[in-house]
């Protein structure tokens, strides 16, 4: 995801994307969109009804055609991604702001890691993705930070296609049985931030990037009100707190549902 082009450099869930003081100016002047307009709202409708009729159809799959299907569109992510980055770094973009150390950019990688391994392994990888990365992706979608592009423009139209395949691939492994999700998993994501967090925080420090927004919340999106409570010095331990608790509502669903279905 990306930086909003403003002094401040604010941001929501995904890839900042720096520019130059001198492309600000022309950013200023070109049309922009607001969270839940109707174009906005059409857009979630239409991910909504397309991700559920996409479960269904491949709910009636092979087990063969459906991860062929999952490998595909992981693949796909990908491409929009580097696409999506080229184009940005052609209008004058930062390339220290498209390294691909966002929550969601790291989900990129799980879903790859998921669609083209096997067993125990495969599991691990795409409960992950499920629990920690498509949160991250739903908030992107309803909270989006390219509104500072023109609705119908390149970067919304592939931020919208990637960040709503993010939230579709894990859920396609859970529709096949590919996640068996439990609480004796529970540490999983913990293990998988203990390895990112450290390496991408120091990065974060010694350059003024702002990855998986380590140093300060995204504008406009509700972890400004977790660093509203904290402050700056507690904001970490604000965000582990938020995490531990949609963990554990994530992980209680997810049995409970499991739990029904066998009832």
């Amino acid at each position: 995801m990306h930086k909003r082009p403003v002094i401040q450099g604010m941001h929501s869930y995904g890839r900042d994307k720096i520019f130059s003081i001198k492309n600000m100016k022309a950013f200023a002047v070109m049309d922009s969109f607001e969270h839940f307009c109707p174009e906005h709202i059409g857009m979630l409708i239409t991910i909504a009804v397309a991700i559920t009729a996409g479960l269904l159809i491949l709910n009636r799959s092979s087990d063969r055609n459906a991860l062929n299907v999952i490998r595909i569109l992981s693949l796909i992510v990908l491409a929009g991604e580097t696409v999506q980055d080229i184009l940005l770094v052609r209008e004058g973009g930062d390339i220290m702001g498209f390294l691909p150390l966002h929550l969601c950019n790291l989900g990129i990688f799980l879903n790859l890691a998921a669609s083209f391994t096997k067993g125990k392994l495969q599991s691990f990888f795409a409960e992950i993705s499920l629990v920690l990365i498509m949160p991250g992706s739903v908030g992107a979608l309803l909270f989006p930070d390219w509104t500072y592009r023109p609705f119908w423009s390149y970067l919304p139209v592939l931020c919208f296609l990637t960040h709503s395949l993010i939230v579709f691939i894990p859920l396609a492994f859970l529709v096949k049985g590919r996640i068996f999700v439990s609480f004796r998993h529970f540490w999983y994501p913990y293990l998988f931030l203990l390895a990112a967090v450290p390496p991408i925080y120091i990065l974060d420090i010694r350059t003024g990037q702002n990855y998986m927004f380590l140093l300060y919340p995204p504008q406009s999106s509700p972890l400004e009100w977790i660093y509203s409570i904290t402050g700056g010095d507690l904001y970490i331990a604000g965000l582990t707190v938020l995490l531990t608790v949609i963990l554990i509502i994530e992980y209680s669903l997810y049995t409970s549902a499991r739990r029904i279905s066998k009832a």
